[in-house]
């Protein structure tokens, strides 16, 4: 009989914490995605995507806010529950029942624990992918605009150290005739040509690029654009032309033929996708980490990596933090149960987050070890978490503004006695 209630008690609360939680959970997605509609309108605007671009933009960036509105929504949906239950007066007759605080906890933390598997799954793994695939889609929606763009007898100069010439355009087939395109500086490193003797180089040593090499001129008689198999990049394959290059070091200038050639085109503005230069958020958890050792072996700063390290892990721990605290600040009597619940879970998760992000800043200018800075709010909120439940386990009133208010005068008179 005592099992059957228990479970049934259970499954009660469950219900409780869950409509509030994915209530909170859809409106502040809906938010998050709100604040990237100018971002998606001026794409749509000014690149002229379709559907398929807006359902995978929208796919992409969620990952970017839904790390923080997991926990966000579920300490909404504890304290939500449970200040309606406190306020009905529930609480009080599952006391009465025999029904202790600790077993109240237990549908309490599995939903913790399911919202800490789902912002675990995002951290890890979603966020990043996230970050890699909405930047492949604005290059793509960019790359797109960038070749629809070139016009006939006019000089294009969105490429990366280079400028486009086209003496006629095929616009149905993308064939262009009478090409000129001039580099400038190292072609290894700004438009990245093939060097000559490779596969679709031309013959002879004399086109070689080197390090020295400061201008370089082609000329062909057609070319077309080529799927690319990078991101940053376009390919141009020109067709029986000549290149021009003249060297720094030396001034010497070389001149070859060739029947075909591949030519590496960076758009502008772009990164490079390499994980050497990806920045963190784009980083699975293995190249994050292969990034520390290899800065750590450089004696470079390792904090603000390691920041970003743990704190994949610290975010979707603090749902249990939530979850220690959501209880027994729910259960307190309080008039107006379901707004207050919501302006509670708002005061804490802003505490925290205010705390979260002074010990960062602290940890990335090297005043805090970084894992203490990323692991510090947790702990200092678990700890507080710890002292509540057990003033709410032996029914003691929480009266936390009095005890701050005190700590506070403590502080001041220690301040004025030193003085």
């Amino acid at each position: 009989m005592i099992g059957g209630m228990s479970r049934l008690i259970n499954t009660y609360i469950f219900k409780e914490i869950s409509v509030p939680f994915l209530l909170s959970l859809a409106v502040l997605t809906a938010t998050g995605l709100l604040s990237k509609t100018v971002k998606l309108i001026e794409l749509i605007v000014t690149h002229g995507i379709g559907p398929s671009f807006i359902f995978w933009f929208i796919i992409s960036v969620i990952p970017s806010f839904i790390i923080y509105t997991i926990p966000v929504a579920f300490i909404i949906g504890v304290l939500v529950a449970f200040t309606r239950l406190s306020s009905d007066s529930e609480i009080t007759a599952m006391k009465a029942a025999g029904v202790s605080l600790f077993s109240i906890m237990k549908p309490v933390m599995l939903v913790a624990f399911v919202a800490y598997l789902a912002t675990l799954t995002f951290t890890l793994y979603l966020f990043p992918w996230g970050n890699i695939n909405l930047r492949n889609l604005l290059f793509e929606a960019a790359k797109a605009k960038l070749v629809s763009g070139i016009e006939e007898k006019t000089f294009y100069d969105k490429f990366k150290g280079a400028v486009l010439y086209v003496d006629h355009l095929n616009i149905k087939t993308g064939e262009m005739e009478g090409i000129f395109i001039s580099q400038t500086g190292s072609v290894g490193s700004t438009a990245g040509a093939k060097a000559p003797g490779t596969p679709g180089g031309p013959a002879g040593a004399g086109a070689q690029a080197g390090p020295g090499a400061e201008s370089t001129i082609f000329f062909a008689s057609r070319g077309v654009f080529s799927p690319p198999t990078e991101e940053s990049t376009v390919y141009l394959k020109l067709y029986n032309g000549t290149i021009h290059r003249k060297t720094e070091n030396n001034g010497a200038y070389h001149i070859a033929d060739f029947e075909s050639y591949v030519l590496e085109l960076s758009i502008a503005g772009s990164d490079s996708a390499a994980p050497g230069k990806r920045p963190n958020r784009e980083l699975y958890i293995n190249e994050l980490t292969r990034r520390i050792k290899e800065i750590r072996a450089k004696g470079e700063r390792t904090a603000p990596y390691m920041i970003d390290l743990h704190k994949r892990f610290a975010l979707p721990a603090s749902v249990f933090v939530f979850a220690l605290l959501g209880v027994p600040l729910g259960i307190q009597k309080i008039r107006a149960a379901r707004f207050t619940g919501f302006s509670v879970a708002l005061a804490v998760v802003l505490c925290y987050y205010v705390v979260s992000t002074a010990l960062e800043a602290l940890g990335e200018n090297g005043r805090l070890n970084p894992v203490l800075a990323v692991w510090g709010s947790d702990i200092i909120f678990l700890a507080a978490g710890f002292y509540i439940f057990h003033a709410a386990a032996k029914d003691r009133p929480i009266d936390l503004g009095s005890r701050i208010t005190d700590l506070a005068s403590r502080l001041r008179r220690g301040r004025a006695h030193k003085r």
